[in-house]
């Protein structure tokens, strides 16, 4: 029937064509079968690009969807019963049609048997039988129904099943548009982070910077009075008057200057953020971030406890 093709298009991967198996979405809410998402990835040549979409995506953005996997099963079951039952009439009518085809609703399905037209639902049985069937041996005892009557409750089913699907699927929609907005939102918070981190060192480079400028002027200055030293120092050595020479050594103290002076400060330290920086990032990012009604609905666990 239309509907049963149309809940079949439901459960349909645009990639294979076939029905889901393992099914996976994308942050762009496009779903496709595991396995033909990743042939998909392993055959694209550079940038990967959503099958549907064109918007691009990476492995770590696949997101198994059990919701979809389940209705599959659902569905897959529901169109079985119905493919059973068409396989029934069919036989039942003698058509060579093929079972997969719909019945056309100006075509009179009649007994093969009898030539008689098909009236009852053979509960029992589960087949379309005409009324001399009904009233032979191959059905004594068997619970029938007028064919208008037995569809009825068939197509109710059908309609909530369709109905169910159809709502488990823009649940599913919803859910993986927030689950897409929290992640941008967790995107924006790190790259705003990663700026404040990076102005944070500059910062201090700077002072480090400045530091080791200023020791190597006082370096370079102490350099330059210890060769006038040591000028002082050779004539005086090279002098043979005792007192001349006890004169000038206690005038310049002949010591090192330079002893406790390095070029190299202390190294760049970013307090918390060097050791922990992972840590007090994500501290920060859970404060931020509070799981929306649509995801809370879908897993109870994330509700707030109104004792914290």
């Amino acid at each position: 029937t239309s509907m049963d093709s149309r809940l079949s298009k439901q459960i349909q991967c645009s990639v294979c064509l076939g029905d889901f198996v393992d099914p996976v979405s994308l942050l762009c809410d496009h779903t496709f079968c595991r396995q033909c998402i990743s042939n998909h990835s392993q055959s694209s040549r550079g940038l990967r690009l959503c099958p549907e979409c064109r918007r691009p995506y990476t492995m770590w953005d696949l997101r198994s969807n059990r919701v979809l996997r389940n209705m599959v099963d659902a569905v897959r079951e529901h169109l079985s019963e119905q493919q059973s039952l068409r396989d029934r009439g069919a036989s039942a009518a003698g058509t060579d049609r093929t079972t997969t085809g719909p019945v056309l609703e100006s075509e009179m399905l009649l007994c093969p048997e009898h030539d008689e037209r098909l009236k009852l639902f053979c509960e029992t049985d589960q087949q379309l039988v005409c009324l001399i069937c009904r009233d032979g041996d191959n059905h004594q005892g068997h619970k029938f129904k007028p064919v208008d009557e037995a569809a009825g409750p068939k197509k109710v089913s059908g309609r909530c099943c369709y109905d169910h699907v159809a709502a488990e699927k823009e649940k599913s929609k919803q859910l993986s548009a927030q689950i897409s907005a929290q992640f941008e939102e967790m995107h924006k918070f790190l790259r705003e982070k990663e700026q404040k981190v990076k102005a944070l060192l500059e910062k201090e480079e700077k002072a480090v910077v400045e530091t080791m400028q200023k020791n190597k002027i006082e370096i370079e200055e102490k350099l330059n009075r210890g060769r006038e030293e040591e000028a002082v120092l050779h004539s005086v050595l090279e002098t043979d008057r005792p007192d001349g020479f006890l004169q000038v050594w206690i005038l310049y103290p002949f010591k090192s200057s330079l002893k406790g002076l390095s070029v190299l400060p202390d190294s760049l330290f970013l307090g918390p953020y060097e050791t922990h920086l992972q840590f007090f990032v994500w501290r920060e990012m859970l404060g931020s971030i509070k799981p929306g009604k649509i995801l809370r609905d879908f897993n109870p666990a994330l509700q707030p406890n109104d004792n914290n």
